[in-house]
């Protein structure tokens, strides 16, 4: 590159820091105008220190940096007012854990790039692969297989309703500790899968009004400890009815131990009313 003369180079810089403080702002990053300086003049600003040296990316949580780096395009010394920040910031949204970006050049030589990701908040299966998740229902990245502390939810829906599941299980911060898996059957309503020290319990919850249910189980297990016992599986999908099946091997659980009749009515028998048999919207 050919030498610029002192005298011009400060000339330049004078130029520059004169009335160019305001391309520093991200507002005039997106006027096309300075997308399209001309080469020579990018190479002789580059030529009086006009050029990329440093990137600094705030917010790098999960995005590898070295994505981030290919991503952006620009390599050490190359001049900072060539690069087309609009498309730059396209790209890097594009990644799969962003969920915003913005670019900043702070003359003369660096650029700041502000990241803001999406957070894995449950892994969705779904047609034999697994996917992390947003809680707002966005698909973020594909993975191997399902990690072991965050929930599994199902069902070709599952991401878009999730949301709504789980607020009303943090009201019950026991039972959503528990919680390993939910599934979305036929894009109506929820099962979740409970831990137990001799294997899992299904809650069957109703379509609608999953809070009052989620209630109720939780007053019931502060009562009478039922999620404590030899229980499989407990059936909340029908208002005013619960049907609690036990394991295989153990003895029926005595009613009146558990809930007075003034409570509800309670089935501890192996019968399991099958979706289908349901009445609409139960």
């Amino acid at each position: 590159m050919r030498r610029v003369k002192p005298w011009i180079r400060n000339g330049m810089l004078a130029l520059v820091f004169a009335g160019g403080l305001v391309w520093v702002t991200p507002q005039l990053d997106n006027v096309s105008g300075w997308q399209n300086v001309p080469e020579q003049t990018a190479e002789s600003l580059s030529a009086v220190g006009l050029s990329v040296e440093e990137v600094l990316v705030i917010g790098r949580q999960q995005t590898a940096a070295v994505d981030i780096l290919d991503t952006l395009g620009a390599v050490r010394g190359a001049p900072i007012l060539d690069i087309n920040v609009p498309a730059a910031r396209t790209r890097i949204t594009a990644l799969p854990w962003v969920r915003s970006a913005e670019i900043v050049r702070h003359l003369p030589n660096s650029l700041r790039i502000m990241l803001t990701e999406y957070t894995a908040f449950a892994i969705w299966q779904n047609a034999g692969k697994y996917t992390l998740i947003d809680r707002d229902g966005t698909v973020i990245i594909e993975v191997s297989n399902a990690p072991a502390d965050m929930p599994v939810v199902v069902g070709p829906d599952a991401p878009i309703h999730a949301d709504a599941l789980f607020t009303a299980l943090d009201e019950q911060k026991e039972i959503r500790r528990r919680v390993k898996a939910a599934v979305r059957l036929g894009g109506r309503r929820w099962n979740i899968l409970l831990d137990a020290m001799d294997g899992g319990i299904t809650i069957k919850l109703p379509e609608e009004n999953i809070t009052a249910a989620l209630n109720e189980l939780a007053a019931l297990d502060d009562k009478h400890q039922l999620l404590s016992r030899a229980v499989s599986e407990i059936d909340l999908r029908i208002v005013g009815r619960l049907v609690v099946q036990l394991k295989d091997g153990y003895a029926p659980i005595p009613q009146q131990s558990l809930f007075s009749p003034a409570e509800r009515e309670v089935r501890t028998d192996n019968h399991v009313v099958p979706d289908k048999e349901l009445p609409k919207g139960v």
